[in-house]
Formats: structure tokens, C-alpha cells, sequence
């Protein structure tokens, strides 16, 4: 029995020590209210035995079974406890390993998933690099084109002037995007003839052609013959939905019509007997837009007699196909009465779209294209374009009882000007008398405003000298018999906004505007020579120059509205300027003037026969070696330095 007891105690406490190892809760003994590790290890010793199952060879025992099976051996049952916690043991690991592979797996997914958007993204910077080295490479063996020089000048001489005054237009005909100079002349040769067959006589022929020099340096692009002398030259017709066309009309003195290619020179037609007998262009031609159905833009052509004999003298229209040059319909004539010099035909476009036609001597009439075109068809029907009536002109018309419209009717206008509103849609009527400038809106036909300014010579030349998008114009008035005075008008007000009394004979009938970056204009004009007084700062001021034995010059003069006490001389001439143009330079932000001068070969500069000179300048060019002359006191080097940063550009910002 002791043996026993020592067994039981040495099994309890075995037990006991298990029990912590695996550390399983204490059992509470509800009737003693007290916990005993030794009773509880009993406890749990019943209920492992009676519950824990193993699996072996397909077949559950329970503990109890295999302590009998060990015949109640304490080794035994401690081994086989070893073996159950090494069991559990080994469940748990291999429960660990379990959850370890799931964590890699889902780690593995999100590895994945968080690698395409950076795949994606390495693709795009590989292509996106790809596509510039392949840019880069074809910059680096691509030509780039060159920036061109600055324009300075050139000189062309060409034929002879032969009595009458040649024809300047400018136009872009081989597109460099800078405008060249088409110019007529003449030259003479001798031929030979037979008087009454018996002797040999030589004559001299007027031969008459056209020449397109390059605006940048002068060269001669092509030219082309001419029938007759040629009073106007117009360029841009071609189809209507074509942009900017490539015809260039040749209107003759007498009879002759011809267009011709402006990149090439080459004939495309040429019409003879256009007008009526005796009669000679009045104006350049009035283009129409497609009126016989071909796509292609057509003109109205005027023509007045040759010799004007009477008080009451009688105007021509024709309509001529811009495409063929055949003539649409026939002749249609108008008795306008009055004196002095035709002024027009111009085109005007109403406010209400319709065209309409202004011309007058001394008076201005406006006549409906619409009413003409019906006169010389008949009773064809209206192309589109004229089927439309303004209603505020044709009840003006109706009410004077006439087929025309007056627009002016005071007997004295010597000039007139259609005025396009800048960002604004009609336009206004610029009517100039000998003393007076009067200013009408296009629309209602009201006078706006009206200038003073006696002895007005030549046409107002327009620009912007201030800030309101308001066309000005400058005005040259003779004040004695070696002087002129130039204004410049408001024209929103007709107030004076410049103006200055030059000692020295203006030359006027060539002045000129040029169109500035800023949206303003420069002002050039020709003055005689003038003698330069020097003040003590440097500042120059314009006298007559009193030496009646020095050689007359002429002198090209620039005006910048934000330096107005200022005049920059840019060049001189020693002829007399029969004609003048002005182009722009867009890319390099420059512009150039040109001008034709007869090089007479008499002592008087009046003979309008002799060699045929055209010469271009460069302005920027020319402004960086102008002469600075002061009509107050300014800072010559404060002038120099803003006259070398201003741009020409007629695209406004």
C-alpha cells in the first residue's frame, strides 16, 4: 500500500507538472470553492482519458484504451503525453505553414497587381522617349530655313517714262509672304517701212510691257507685253471660295483688257473694243462677286470720254466675266451733270449687304449694282448675289423721285474715300472739297463732322495716330508760296491732333502711311530741301534754304505719333517722285517703300520723259542711318534709342 501511495503521488505530481507544460486552465471545484492543481490534473486526466481520440490505422481509441493497452505503465502514459504534445506541436507548424503560404500567395497578388501600372508606365516613358530622340534626329538633319537679312535698298532701272506716267501696284506673286512691285514701262525701237515702195524708212515703236520685281531685293521675277499704255493694274481676282487670287488685271488706256498669271506673266485671256468710242477707263475696276454662275469672281469695268466738252457728261458701265473676259450683257450709259474731274466709280457695301457703286463730277451719286446689272440683261433673272435691297437707301431713293441715290450734292467734292471701321462691321464716306474735309456715315448718310482747311492739296492720307481705332488723316494745306502746313484730323471729332508749319516746300501728292505693331501708324511725306539749324544741344529744325544755286533735293520724312516734335529723314532724291507704294516685311517686322522717279534728261525737272527709276528702302534699315530733326528741343540720344525698337506689322494683336 505505501508503494501504491508513493505511486499516486509521484503520478500526481507528474501530472501536475504536465498540466503547467501544456498549460491548460485550472479546474475550480464548485463544492470546495477552492482551486487544487493536483485535482484538476486528476480532473483533466478523467476527461482526457474519457474524450481524446487518436487516429490509427482508420480506427479511433480512446486514451483509456491505451493506458490498458500499456498495462498502467507511468513511463508509458508519460511517452504517450510526450507524444500528444509533439502532436499538437506539429499541428500547430503545420497550421503555421498553412497560413504562411496563404500570406505568400496573396502577397504575390498584390505583388503582381502593383507591377502593371508600372510596366504601363515604363512603356510610356520608353515610347514617349523613343518619339524624341526621332524628333530631335530629324531637327538635327532636317534644313531649316534661313532668317533673311535685314532689307536695305535696291535700285532697277527700267525704260522710259515716254511722256506718260507708269502704273505701281504691289502684290505677292511668288508667296514669300513679301510684297513685290508690279510696274509698267515702255521701251523704244526702230523698225522699218516702205514709202511707196521705193526707200526704206526707220520709225520709232512705243513698246509697252509689265515687270514684277522682288520686294526684298529688286530682281526681275518676269515680265510680260503689253498692246497698249496701261492706266490701271489690279491684282487678286480668281474664285470666289479660293482665298486670295492669282489673276492680275492689265486695263488699258483705249480699248484693250488682258489678265494674265501673277506667278508667271503668261496671258489668260485678252479682250479688244471693251469700251465705246472715244472713251478711256475712268477707274480701276469694281469687283464683283460670281454674278454668271462659274465660281469665279467678276468686275465692273466705267469709262468717261476721253475729251470732256461739255457741262454734261455721260458715264459707261460694262460687266465682264472675271474667268473669260467676255463681256456680261450690254453697255449700260449714265448723263451726269457737274465739273472739274470724275471722282469714282468706287464700290460700297451698305449696312444692309447690298453693293452699291458712288461716282460724280463734283457731285456723288450712289447707284444700285442690282438696277445697273437689270439695264444691261434685260429681263434675266438676278444672279443671288444682287437680289438682296437695302431698304433705308432705296427709301432715300425713292423719295428724291431718281434712279440713283445723292450722297452729295453741294457741287464741290474733288475727292472721295470709303472708310472701313476697324473691329466693327460698314463702313463711313470721306468726302474732300478744296477747303474742307467732311466726314458721313455709310449707313443713314448724316454728316458726322466737318473740318476747315483751306487750299487742301491731294487726297487725306489715313492712318491711326492715336489710341481709339478711329481712322485720322493727314492733311497738307499751302500756306505761302514756298511753304506748306501739315495736319493730322481726329477722325472721331475732326479736331486738329498734330500740326506743324515746315519752312520748305512739301511735295504731297506722295505721302503715306505705314501700320505699326502697336495698331498705330507712321506717317511719310516728301519735303523739298530744307536748310538745318543747329542748336546748342544738337537739336535740327526745318528752314527754307535760301541758296538759289544749290541743286534742289526732295527728302523722305517720317512722322511716330508717340514722338511728334520729332521728324526722321530717311532718304533723298534729286527727281521728282511720280509714284510711290508701301509694303510690309511680316516676318522680320519690317516694312518698305517704294517710289518711282523719272531721270529726266533736260535741265527741267518737268519733263515727265526719260529713264524709268524704281527704287526700294528698307525702314528699319533706313531709320537706323535717318538724320534726326527736331522741331522742339529733345535728347537726340533718348529719339535714337526708341526709333531703333519700333515694328511695323499690319496684324494687330
Amino acid at each position: 500500500p505505501c508503494a501504491q501511495c508513493a505511486r499516486a503521488v509521484s503520478r500526481r505530481k507528474m501530472a501536475a507538472a504536465l498540466s503547467r507544460a501544456l498549460k491548460l486552465p485550472g479546474k475550480k471545484i464548485h463544492d470546495l470553492g477552492e482551486y487544487d492543481p493536483l485535482r484538476q490534473a486528476d480532473s483533466d486526466d478523467s476527461e482526457d482519458d474519457g474524450n481524446l481520440r487518436y487516429h490509427k490505422n482508420g480506427n479511433l481509441q480512446t486514451e483509456a484504451s491505451i493506458e490498458a493497452t500499456f498495462d498502467g505503465d507511468v513511463d508509458a502514459a508519460v511517452e504517450m503525453r510526450a507524444l500528444k504534445v509533439k502532436q499538437r506541436r506539429l499541428d500547430e507548424t503545420s497550421s503555421t505553414e498553412v497560413r504562411a503560404t496563404e500570406v505568400s500567395d496573396e502577397c504575390t497578388m498584390k505583388t503582381r497587381r502593383s507591377l502593371v501600372p508600372c510596366m504601363r508606365t515604363a512603356a510610356f516613358l520608353l515610347s514617349l522617349a523613343f518619339s524624341m530622340v526621332l524628333v530631335l534626329i530629324c531637327a538635327f538633319f532636317t534644313q531649316c530655313p534661313g532668317s533673311q537679312p535685314l532689307m536695305t535698298s535696291w535700285n532697277r532701272s527700267l525704260g522710259q517714262t515716254a511722256g506718260f506716267p507708269p502704273v505701281i501696284t504691289l502684290w505677292d506673286v511668288n508667296d514669300d509672304q513679301v510684297s513685290d512691285v508690279i510696274v509698267s514701262f515702255s521701251s523704244t525701237g526702230k523698225t522699218r517701212g516702205q514709202r511707196g515702195g521705193l526707200r526704206l524708212q526707220a520709225t520709232l515703236k512705243l513698246h509697252v510691257s509689265v515687270a514684277v520685281l522682288s520686294g526684298v531685293d529688286g530682281s526681275v521675277l518676269w515680265t510680260s507685253p503689253a498692246p497698249e499704255r496701261l492706266k490701271f493694274i489690279q491684282c487678286g481676282i480668281g474664285y470666289v471660295d479660293g482665298g486670295p487670287g492669282s489673276v492680275c488685271l492689265l486695263v488699258g488706256i483705249n480699248h484693250m483688257l488682258k489678265a494674265v498669271n501673277s506667278s508667271s506673266g503668261s496671258s489668260l485671256w485678252e479682250m479688244k473694243s471693251v469700251y465705246r468710242s472715244h472713251q478711256t477707263p475712268a477707274a480701276p475696276a469694281v469687283l464683283l462677286p460670281d454674278i454668271d454662275g462659274d465660281g469665279f469672281a467678276d468686275f465692273l469695268l466705267g469709262s468717261r470720254p476721253s475729251v470732256l466738252t461739255s457741262r454734261i457728261r455721260d458715264i459707261s458701265f460694262v460687266f465682264v466675266s472675271g474667268a473669260t473676259g467676255t463681256l456680261i450683257g450690254q453697255a449700260v450709259s449714265y448723263n451726269v451733270t457737274g465739273e472739274g474731274k470724275l471722282i469714282g466709280p468706287k464700290a460700297y457695301v451698305s449696312g444692309g449687304g447690298v453693293l452699291y457703286v458712288m461716282f460724280g463730277y463734283g457731285t456723288i451719286q450712289a447707284l444700285s449694282v442690282r438696277d445697273m446689272y437689270k439695264q444691261a440683261n434685260g429681263k434675266a433673272s438676278l444672279p443671288a448675289p444682287l437680289q438682296s435691297q437695302d431698304s433705308v437707301w432705296e427709301w432715300k431713293r425713292r423719295g428724291n423721285q431718281s434712279e440713283w441715290l445723292e450722297v452729295y450734292s453741294n457741287g464741290s467734292a474733288r475727292d472721295l474715300q470709303i472708310l472701313s471701321r476697324r473691329g466693327e462691321s460698314g463702313s463711313d464716306i470721306l468726302i474732300t472739297t478744296r477747303d474742307r474735309l467732311q466726314l458721313v456715315n455709310g449707313q443713314h448718310l448724316r454728316q458726322l463732322w466737318s473740318a476747315n482747311g483751306s487750299s487742301i492739296e491731294g487726297a487725306p492720307v489715313t492712318g491711326f495716330f492715336n489710341e481709339d481705332n478711329i481712322l485720322d488723316f493727314l492733311i497738307q494745306i499751302s500756306s505761302g508760296s514756298n511753304t506748306r502746313k501739315s495736319l493730322i484730323i481726329d477722325g472721331s471729332s475732326g479736331e486738329e491732333l498734330w500740326t506743324t508749319k515746315l519752312g520748305c516746300h512739301i511735295q504731297g501728292s506722295e505721302a503715306a502711311s505705314i501700320p505699326l505693331s502697336d495698331g498705330r501708324s507712321a506717317f511719310l511725306f516728301w519735303a523739298k530741301e530744307c536748310e538745318v539749324k543747329i542748336s546748342v544741344r544738337g537739336a535740327a529744325s526745318l528752314a527754307q534754304r535760301t541758296d538759289p544755286n544749290s541743286q534742289s533735293q526732295y527728302h523722305l520724312y517720317l512722322l511716330h505719333p508717340l514722338y511728334p516734335s520729332v521728324l526722321l529723314e530717311l532718304t533723298n532724291s534729286t527727281e521728282v517722285v511720280t509714284a510711290s507704294a508701301t509694303g510690309i516685311f511680316e516676318q522680320q517686322k519690317d516694312a518698305f517703300y517704294v517710289s518711282m522717279t523719272t531721270g529726266s534728261t533736260h535741265k527741267s525737272h518737268e519733263s515727265r520723259t526719260g529713264p524709268l527709276l524704281v527704287k526700294g528702302l528698307g525702314l528699319n534699315w533706313a531709320i537706323s542711318r535717318s538724320r534726326v530733326v527736331t522741331l522742339e528741343e529733345e535728347t537726340i540720344g533718348t529719339v535714337r534709342k526708341f526709333f531703333s525698337q519700333i515694328r511695323f506689322s499690319a496684324v494687330q494683336h
